[in-house]
């Protein structure tokens, strides 16, 4: 910017540091993951099949959805949890019933999303396997 008075220069300087950052954080943007495999009740037989999708919320913050049929039941919860992926913790209030879980996201491809939950009512575990190039299906 040769000829350029130093505030223009310092103007612009600027403009472009910021346009960067911008960019650099939209590719960081939180993206959804959805996987989709088998829950476990162990104190009652409730078994069954379910979608999450995970949304990345912050640096240790994330939303999941989970959602599927059971006996002809449609089920649709929305859940926050913390922690890093290999040691995420949450708790949610679910039909008037308590519970609080803990999980992980494994390293290997495609990814899964282990988890056990305890409860007011029941307790259980989930292995749901990423369902790669899938989207979320609407509400």
């Amino acid at each position: 910017m040769k000829g350029t008075p130093s505030v223009l220069r310092s103007f612009a300087t600027c403009c472009l540091t910021l346009v960067v950052l911008a960019a650099a954080g939209f590719a960081a943007a939180p993206s959804e993951v959805v996987f989709r495999g088998p829950w476990h009740t162990t104190n009652r037989k409730l078994d069954g099949v379910m979608t999450c999708v995970v949304t990345r919320v912050a640096e240790q913050e994330w939303r999941g959805r989970f959602f599927g049929n059971w006996n002809g039941v449609a089920f649709d919860h929305a859940v926050t949890f913390l922690g890093p992926p290999e040691a995420l913790h949450g708790t949610a209030l679910i039909d008037g019933a308590h519970y609080d879980w803990t999980g992980e996201f494994s390293q290997s491809m495609p990814q899964h999303f282990k988890g056990s939950f305890g409860g007011d009512r029941y307790t259980g575990w989930f292995d749901l396997q990423e369902q790669a190039g899938q989207t979320a299906s609407p509400r």
